[in-house]
């Protein structure tokens, strides 16, 4: 699939199945993240994967900062959104989870490189797309959580990107059919009329 087929064509699927991308189309998708826009070449962007055994055991760390988030707001975890944020990864067998480490630097601001996150975020998906997978880019609470970044290996002054879902359509599952317009978002600039 050409570029344009695979950006005219993306869209979020809430449920993927098996398979994964895994072998060359893993690494032609991850190469695509990296290849982003990415001002000064500090490669901010880092992609961390999971699926299997080790997808499971980080949703026991969403649960568990589900229920720190509770104690700090004094309120009562709700049984079901625990097991909701416990079993958020199983809607795909692989997630990538973007992450933005934060670079030192007068030139680059940190907006400019959490933005080279988002654009390899963004390739990923479209990679995907192009590769016949389907995908979903997630945020919500646990993209800004200190526990979760701190289980990813981040520091408190990194960022979560995006939770990227992929995998394969599910027979019999609706896609979304949405059609892009661009009705309402184009103008065109003139400076102001002279006196």
């Amino acid at each position: 699939m050409d570029a344009l087929a695979a950006i005219a064509s993306r869209r979020s699927t809430g449920r993927l199945g098996p398979p994964a991308p895994s072998g060359e189309h893993l690494d032609s998708i991850l190469q695509a993240g990296a290849s982003a826009p990415d001002h000064g070449e500090l490669r901010p962007f880092r992609f961390i994967l999971l699926h299997g055994p080790g997808k499971d055991a980080f949703g026991e760390v969403l649960a568990a900062a589900y229920d720190a988030r509770c104690a700090a707001a004094r309120q009562a975890p709700v049984g079901a959104k625990r097991e909701k944020e416990r079993t958020k990864l199983g809607r795909s067998p692989l997630v990538i989870v973007v992450t933005v480490e934060r670079q030192p630097s007068d030139k680059i601001p940190w907006e400019e490189q959490q933005a080279a996150g988002a654009a390899a975020c963004e390739n990923i998906l479209l990679a995907a797309t192009a590769l016949g997978y389907g995908s979903m880019w997630r945020t919500g609470e646990p993209t800004y959580d200190r526990m979760v970044k701190q289980a990813l290996g981040l520091g408190p002054d990194d960022a979560v990107a995006g939770w990227l879902y992929l995998g394969s359509f599910i027979p019999g599952t609706p896609r979304a059919t949405r059609q892009p317009t661009t009705e309402g978002l184009v103008s065109e600039w003139a400076p102001p009329a002279a006196g």
